[in-house]
């Protein structure tokens, strides 16, 4: 657990989320290692983790679950190749969430293979059955990345490493994609047919 704690303080400290926002966990057997709600995640410990059925039900922990965790017990329950989750709220990318544009994400070798596809959500109230309901027809398209409008954004993956990663590259991608309006003009894509064929090499195709 000690390396979730590490990726909290990582995801607060890079600047991807702000104050108290934002909730990470990892699934371990049947057992859900998340996020307690209303905590600055700078000062977070291997301590401070709540631990979570699958029915989101809390079975450890001193504190109470992030609020969102309705969203996490339903990716889980959805997909039984993701492993760790990170909700966070990244300056660049929230600028697209609140003004719903949609995202280039062949702008980069990495941005191919890290986000595949996005999934956009419409803006549903956080923490609710319809908010975590909203993920299942993305997830069953085997998204990983979930653009949440007038939220945030949600990432997951098959390990920690993967979970934080899209994170970071997500906003990485919002961030290189704003910036080049400093050139008055629509970020170049790499062309469809070659990201194919980055991603069979890859052997992601």
């Amino acid at each position: 657990m000690e390396k979730l704690a590490s990726y909290v303080r990582l995801t607060w400290d890079r600047g991807l989320t702000e104050s108290t926002g934002g909730n990470m966990s990892v699934r371990i057997g049947d057992k859900v290692y998340i996020t307690p709600t209303f905590f600055v995640k700078h000062f977070f410990t291997i301590n401070d983790f709540v631990v979570l059925n699958l029915n989101g039900e809390k079975i450890e922990g001193k504190l109470d679950p992030s609020s969102e965790y309705k969203m996490h017990i339903r990716i889980y329950n959805e997909r039984d190749d993701v492993k760790s989750i990170f909700h966070a709220h990244p300056k660049w990318a929230t600028i697209y969430s609140i003004t719903h544009k949609k995202i280039p994400t062949r702008v980069l070798p990495e941005t191919i293979f890290m986000l595949g596809e996005i999934e956009y959500i419409p803006y549903c109230m956080p923490g609710t059955d319809e908010f975590a309901d909203a993920f299942t027809e993305g997830l069953k398209k085997g998204r990983n990345a979930f653009m949440l409008f007038n939220h945030g954004i949600t990432t997951c993956g098959e390990s920690i490493e993967w979970a934080f990663s899209r994170l970071e590259t997500f906003e990485t991608c919002c961030y290189v994609s704003a910036m080049a309006g400093m050139f008055n003009q629509e970020p170049n894509q790499i062309s469809e047919k070659e990201a194919n064929k980055f991603l069979k090499k890859l052997g992601m195709k």
